[in-house]
């Protein structure tokens, strides 16, 4: 295979991966503006403060939104957003309990 043709099937490749998310992700400049705004959102309510670990959990949940409103139905979506919320709140809870410095 040349070096050539190898490039050319990961464009195909990569064509074909963006088609696929395309159906299920939505348009991607639609969904990024909305998930950038969404997250300018979250940004401007913490007045420029450290993302703390559970609150980037929230940031992934809310690029999920974002998918579902901008693309198709896929479990995926939802499944994720369920994952995210949990791992969020147990880290929130850690952060929160007493001498943890929450």
């Amino acid at each position: 295979m040349t070096d050539e043709s190898w490039e050319q099937s990961d464009s195909e490749r990569l064509s074909a991966l963006l088609n696929k998310r395309e159906a299920t992700h939505g348009d991607a400049h639609q969904t990024f503006t909305l998930a950038s705004e969404l997250i300018t959102s979250l940004m401007i309510h913490k007045e420029g403060c450290d993302i703390q670990p559970h609150e980037f959990a929230v940031i992934n949940i809310l690029h999920k939104v974002a998918r579902i409103i901008s693309g198709s139905y896929t479990d995926d979506h939802w499944d994720d957003i369920e994952g995210y919320a949990r791992l969020g709140k147990k880290l929130h809870k850690r952060l929160t309990e007493p001498g943890q410095g929450g």
